[in-house]
Order: C-alpha cells, then sequence, then structure tokens
C-alpha cells in the first residue's frame, strides 16, 4: 500500500496560497480604520486655520506634499505627505484650511482615505498619510498598532 503525496507548493495553485493571508490582512484593515481616521482627524483639526499651499508632487512615487504653516499655538511650517495618490484636485494654495479624513473603497475594493477641505474644492485620495515633524503615519497596512 503506497501512502498518497501530499501536495507542494508547485502543485497548489498560488492564490489559494496567498488568499487567507490578504483576507486576513483586509479584514485586519477594515477594522482598524475608524480608529486610523479619527486620529487622523485628531492632527487635521490641530491644523484648522492654516495657511495651505502645494509642496511637491512625485510622480515616481505618486506622492504629494502639501505645505502647512500653522499660526497657532505658535507658527511652525510643515509638510503632509500623501502615499500612493490616486486622485487629486482643488487650489495650489488657500488661507483658513479646514482638512478632513474620510475612508472609501476604489472600484477594485482597495481602502483609501480622502482627504478633503470642502469650503475650497480641495480633494486628495490616497492609501497612506505621512506627517514626518510629528512622527505620525496613517496607513492601514504596516501600521495597525496605530488604531490601538
Amino acid at each position: 500500500m503506497s501512502v498518497p503525496k501530499s501536495p507542494t507548493n508547485e502543485q497548489v495553485p498560488a492564490d489559494l496560497v496567498a488568499r487567507p493571508r490578504a483576507e486576513r490582512s483586509d479584514r485586519l484593515a477594515r477594522m482598524a480604520r475608524p480608529k486610523l481616521v479619527a486620529k487622523a482627524n485628531e492632527f487635521f483639526e490641530t491644523c484648522d486655520g492654516s495657511d495651505a499651499s502645494f509642496g511637491a508632487f512625485t510622480n515616481t512615487h505618486s506622492r504629494f506634499v502639501l505645505a502647512v504653516r500653522r499660526q497657532k499655538p505658535v507658527s511652525e511650517s510643515l509638510g503632509i505627505s500623501f502615499v500612493t495618490c490616486v486622485y487629486l484636485a482643488g487650489p495650489t494654495a488657500w488661507t483658513n484650511m479646514q482638512l478632513r479624513c474620510t475612508s472609501l473603497e476604489d472600484a477594485d475594493g482597495a481602502l483609501l482615505y480622502e482627504i478633503a477641505d470642502r469650503a475650497v474644492g480641495f480633494i486628495v485620495r490616497c492609501d497612506t498619510i505621512i506627517v514626518p515633524t510629528y512622527d505620525l503615519t496613517f496607513a492601514h497596512e504596516w501600521h495597525r498598532q496605530l488604531a490601538d
């Protein structure tokens, strides 16, 4: 009597091997997203009333940097990076900034952030928000611990 061979990874289609991990990651990302959006909005509220302007756009990384000049509590300048941008619209400079963050899904079901200042028509959609000055990162895939 022969013992049947167990399948090797070469015999199992790649999508069947990778799918459980991807599904688990997606489920965790969706659970963490509301807390990450709330934390992003807490930060954006500290920037209310600031001056904003187009800082830079790096095409190879689809990275947009918004230059922010805060007046209160003290005058300071900082850059907010939006990584893997899929949509960008609005003015190149404005005053009395009031950014707010929401979560949305693209047509493929991928989670994105939408950051907008509705009063002036500014909108950016991306998968990661980085504020280097304050060591803040809002990215569901790499920094789920921020949602704790």
